[in-house]
């Protein structure tokens, strides 16, 4: 068992880059790590909306996740001093809005996930969740998973040596 006295510290090892960098017009904006009230946060407004979008039987499933002010407030929490650059560079909302998402993407998951949805212009998540329901949704009618059989569905199937049924004749 290691002792407690001989654990290393976090910041002697942890990554010194611990970022998310998003490109834009140019210029990188550099976010960094959420505070951890504004992490709990996020955790909890990505897990009500993935519970959403499975459509979880939750009576405020119908609800909007975040309000209009909550969001203006977000978003200056996920994106710290960038939030101002971004604006101070005349960025529109949908831009920030991505910018903001990427972050909180980030957050929950990690830099895949968030560069992903920034390099597919914040469209990547809703593709992959109408993925998961084309996986998921089947719940009857005609298999397309082609049967083995004859090559043209005419031919019967061939006589054997010895041993089977013998032919009508």
């Amino acid at each position: 068992m290691t002792d407690k006295n001989d654990m290393q510290d976090y910041d002697d090892f942890a990554a010194e880059d611990e970022t998310l960098q998003l490109p834009y017009r140019g210029k990188i904006y550099e976010i960094q790590p959420l505070d951890a009230m504004t992490g709990l946060r996020v955790q909890r407004l990505i897990s009500a909306a993935e519970r959403a979008s499975r459509g979880a039987d939750d009576p405020s499933a119908d609800d909007q996740i975040v309000s209009d002010a909550e969001e203006m407030d977000l978003y200056p929490d996920v994106l710290g001093e960038q939030y101002q650059e971004l604006l101070d560079d005349g960025v529109s909302y949908i831009r920030l809005k991505l910018a903001a998402t990427a972050a909180m993407l980030w957050t929950v998951y990690d830099e895949d996930t968030a560069m992903d949805y920034w390099a597919a212009g914040g469209k990547a998540q809703a593709r992959n969740r109408e993925q998961r329901r084309a996986k998921t949704t089947r719940t009857g009618g005609a298999s397309t998973t082609k049967r083995p059989g004859s090559g043209n569905g005419t031919s019967t199937r061939a006589k054997t040596s010895g041993g089977g049924r013998k032919a009508a004749g």
